[in-house]
């Protein structure tokens, strides 16, 4: 009897594991979705072939505690990772600024890609990549568009 307690404890044990293992489905909130399709789309156009559903990355709209913090890139020791924008600031800006705050996080996440603080001599921040603490004009538009997202994919 003590041999069989035994048994349906380590069944039990085993099944909760299991139950309670990493779960692979991918998690992108509706509204971040079209800018995670844009951006694997704007790198096959750059000759990049990044399919992101085969990268364990997830995308929330939260509140972001981190003072100044709009977006962040978060990796995990399991290999996962995670893009959060913030959601007070997702709620007040242009679909432009959507998708730059986007692609600037898949930046860091999926390109791996620092920032890039480098301005033009008109003051215009050259790269998506920009930190945001440096001065320059963000200038992403229909204008800087292409020149900003041939420099995010090609550097």
């Amino acid at each position: 009897m003590k041999k069989l307690k035994y048994t349906v404890f380590a069944l039990v044990l085993h099944f909760f594991f299991i139950s309670c293992g990493k779960d692979n489905s991918q998690v992108i909130e509706s509204e971040l979705l079209i800018h995670f399709t844009n951006f694997e789309a704007e790198a096959v156009a750059h000759g990049l072939d990044i399919d992101l559903s085969t990268i364990d990355i997830n995308g929330y709209i939260q509140n972001i505690e981190t003072r100044g913090a709009l977006g962040q890139c978060k990796s995990y020791s399991d290999g996962s990772q995670q893009i959060i924008v913030d959601e007070q600031y997702w709620n007040r800006i242009s679909d432009y600024e959507r998708e730059y705050l986007v692609f600037h996080e898949l930046g860091h996440c999926v390109l791996e890609r620092e920032h890039n603080d480098e301005k033009d001599e008109n003051g215009n921040c050259i790269s998506i990549m920009q930190s945001g603490n440096n001065g320059c004009k963000s200038v992403y538009n229909t204008e800087y568009k292409p020149e900003l997202l041939n420099e995010l994919f090609t550097n």
